[in-house]
């Protein structure tokens, strides 16, 4: 009997994890566009913004600040569901308020409305928010997430919402100093290569 090649089976994690990191090459070389997905038509969404540091005294770090400006942006010029809303997903650190709540005060102050911002504040990793935000998307019956984070993130991001069962279309954030800077990018690069590699072979599956 032959090896099994699955998703689950050590083949399929392996080739998993190979097309994970050609595609961070990619990325990393400028080709933002392997990230673009079209949109499924009629179908509700989710804006999903992921969290970074938040500095001593509530301040939010760079790449969160990116972020976050990026999706208010976005909801500015009207390229968000008009039903849907922005959840921002990120807990509690070493410096208070949560990720999720510092991002929400960014978002209000971009003009998007209290009413449109969902708070997921239990997450703690990439895998944690795709599992908090697929409970909500399921409540709100909901299957495609929009994923606003840093370009090298979001192929590591993409698949963890994908393994909750949603349809993530990333939505990579070039302002971000992770971007713009080399020496920050060469360095995500390396790390994102790393979680590559773990989540696809090392890490539970449960």
């Amino acid at each position: 009997m032959g090896k099994e090649t699955g998703k689950g089976s050590t083949g399929g994690r392996i080739v998993g994890a190979g097309r994970d990191l050609l595609l961070l090459l990619r990325v990393y070389r400028g080709g933002l566009t392997a990230l673009l997905r079209s949109r499924l038509p009629g179908c509700r969404t989710l804006t999903v913004v992921l969290g970074a540091q938040v500095r001593p005294g509530g301040v939010p770090s760079r790449t969160l600040a990116s972020r976050a400006r990026h999706a208010g942006r976005m909801y500015a010029r009207g390229e968000l569901d008009e039903e849907g809303w922005i959840v921002v997903s990120g807990g509690l650190g070493d410096h208070p308020p949560s990720e999720a709540e510092v991002m929400a005060g960014i978002l209000a102050g971009e003009g998007v409305p209290e009413g449109r911002i969902i708070r997921e504040a239990a997450s703690h990793s990439t895998r944690q928010s795709a599992h908090h935000v697929a409970v909500i998307a399921r409540r709100l019956a909901v299957e495609e997430v929009v994923l606003v984070t840093d370009p090298l993130h979001c192929v590591r991001a993409a698949a963890a919402f994908r393994a909750e069962g949603l349809r993530p279309r990333p939505e990579p954030v070039t302002g971000s100093p992770m971007w713009r800077q080399p020496a920050k990018r060469r360095a995500q690069l390396v790390r994102e290569a790393g979680a590559a590699i773990w989540y696809r072979l090392w890490r539970p599956s449960g």
